[in-house]
C-alpha cells in the first residue's frame, strides 16, 4: 500500500511540474524583488500568493515518528497537504486541509483531515514504540501485529515564516494534534514539529 501511495504522490508532483501555463512551467519560481534586488514579502498571505508549492519534513503527529509532506496553496491561506510517514515497523499516510491566519513572521494555523497508520507484517512488537498505537489497537491486533488504524485529525499550531532574503519561503512550525481513531472513537493528543520550503 505504501508503494502504491508513493507512486501516486510522485505522479501527482510530476504532473504538476509538467503542466504548462503558456510557455512556462507551473514550477517556475515567482518572486517579489525590491529595488535593492532582495526577495521580500510583507505578509504570509503575500508570500503564499507567489509561492504555490511546498515540500517539508516533520517529526511526530500524523506522520508517526517521521514523515515528508507536499503542499499546494489552493488559495493564499488555504493549503492542501499530502504526506507519508513511518514509525517502528509501521507506515502512515495523511491528507489534510490547512487554514492559516494572515500575519507577518508568526502565524497561527489549524488543520483538519485524515491519517492512516498500518502494518501488514507479522511482528507482535510493532506497536511497542508508539504510545498512540498502544492506546488504540485491540489486544488481537497487538498480538497479531497486523493492523490498520484510521484517524480523523485536527490540530492547532504556530509557524514562523521567513519573508525576506535568500531563505524566504522557509517555515518552521509546531502543532498540537488530536487523533480520533474512527472505529473506536478513541481520542489521543500528540504533537509535531516540522519545516517546510515554499516555492
Amino acid at each position: 500500500m505504501m508503494k502504491i501511495f508513493g507512486v501516486i504522490f510522485f505522479s501527482f508532483v510530476s504532473a504538476m511540474a509538467l503542466a504548462q501555463n503558456g510557455s512556462s512551467s507551473v514550477f517556475d519560481l515567482k518572486k517579489q524583488i525590491d529595488s535593492e534586488g532582495i526577495e521580500i514579502y510583507e505578509t504570509n498571505t503575500q508570500m503564499r500568493n507567489f509561492k504555490k508549492f511546498g515540500v517539508g519534513a516533520q517529526v511526530g503527529g500524523v506522520a508517526g515518528t517521521f514523515g515528508v509532506n507536499g503542499e499546494l496553496n489552493l488559495e493564499n491561506l488555504n493549503t492542501l497537504i499530502v504526506g507519508i510517514g513511518m514509525g517502528q515497523s509501521y507506515n502512515t499516510f495523511n491528507v489534510r486541509w490547512k487554514k492559516s491566519l494572515e500575519s507577518q513572521y508568526l502565524s497561527p494555523f489549524a488543520t483538519a483531515g485524515y491519517s492512516k497508520w498500518y502494518n501488514s507484517g507479522d511482528s507482535s512488537k510493532t506497536y511497542n514504540e508508539s504510545e498512540i498505537l498502544k492506546r488504540v489497537l485491540t489486544e488481537d491486533e497487538k498480538r497479531e501485529g497486523r493492523f490498520g488504524a484510521d484517524f480523523l485529525v485536527g490540530s492547532l499550531g504556530l509557524e514562523y515564516n521567513q519573508l525576506e532574503g535568500e531563505m524566504s519561503g522557509v517555515t518552521f512550525y509546531g502543532e498540537l494534534v488530536l487523533l480520533m481513531e474512527a472505529k473506536r472513537a478513541s481520542v489521543v493528543p500528540t504533537g509535531s514539529v516540522g519545516i517546510s520550503y515554499l516555492f
